[in-house]
């Protein structure tokens, strides 16, 4: 007698894992800085236009640019910006990881990265 459940059901029950385990990682972005966000900055919103240099970061708006410590400025917290960060860091999962660890599960040398939000 063959097993219960057949292989295409066993895969779709990982894809299924995977992806809540990716949901749960997105929140994790929620309440971090992520790019497009929107930050008060000297009692202005400005847009996260660049985080390469992280804690300093540069800022956008109309006026121009300039590039600010992340001390001296805090997320703007309003749903929009909530859904924005969230979906970021699903998008980044989905198309960065998704299919590694759908293959190959979560190695030793992955948890070395910068990827789990904090």
């Amino acid at each position: 007698m063959g097993p219960i459940f057949g292989e295409n059901y066993m895969q779709k029950l990982k894809a299924l894992y995977w992806r809540l385990f990716i949901i749960r990682l997105s929140f994790r972005w929620i309440f971090n800085y992520n790019l497009g966000d929107e930050v008060v900055f000297k009692n202005q919103v400005w847009m996260l236009a660049q985080g390469v240099k992280s804690p300093v970061w540069t800022l956008s708006r109309s006026e121009g640019r300039v590039e600010a410590h992340e001390d001296q400025f805090r997320k703007v917290h309003t749903p929009r910006n909530y859904w924005r960060s969230f979906t970021s860091g699903y998008r980044f999962y989905m198309t960065s990881w998704y299919s590694t660890w759908m293959h190959q599960g979560i190695k030793p040398w992955m948890r070395g990265c910068r990827i789990w939000g904090k």
